[in-house]
């Protein structure tokens, strides 16, 4: 993952309101909330080497984090996306905790 990316790059989900900052903002708690549920079976999967399953939930995951603009995530993801990454390096949930919860905060310090 680059270091120098943002945890949420704020003009992106500026525009992507279209003014209704809370609406997005509310949006994005929904993507939080949805995403730790999924969380809850990943270990399982990293553990039984479910790789496919784990990459697809992550595939989406992915995709809501870059409508939100969460760049950590977004990168965090595509790092491990292929098929052999995972495999050999696997997947750190605490790191993915991590950077969850910094785009929480982050999304949270937004005016709205």
């Amino acid at each position: 993952m680059n270091d120098d990316l943002l945890t949420i790059n704020a003009s992106n989900f500026l525009k992507m309101a279209h003014g209704d900052v809370n609406g997005l903002k509310q949006l994005a708690f929904d993507f939080f909330n949805d995403t730790r549920l999924r969380m809850t079976g990943w270990l399982s999967l990293v553990e039984t080497g479910d790789f496919s399953h784990l990459r697809d939930d992550l595939h989406r995951c992915k995709g809501g984090a870059s409508l939100f603009g969460l760049e950590r995530i977004v990168s965090l993801i595509g790092s491990c996306e292929s098929s052999d990454a995972m495999e050999s390096r696997g997947f750190d949930l605490s790191v993915f905790e991590k950077e969850l919860t910094a785009a929480e905060q982050a999304v949270g310090e937004l005016a709205g």
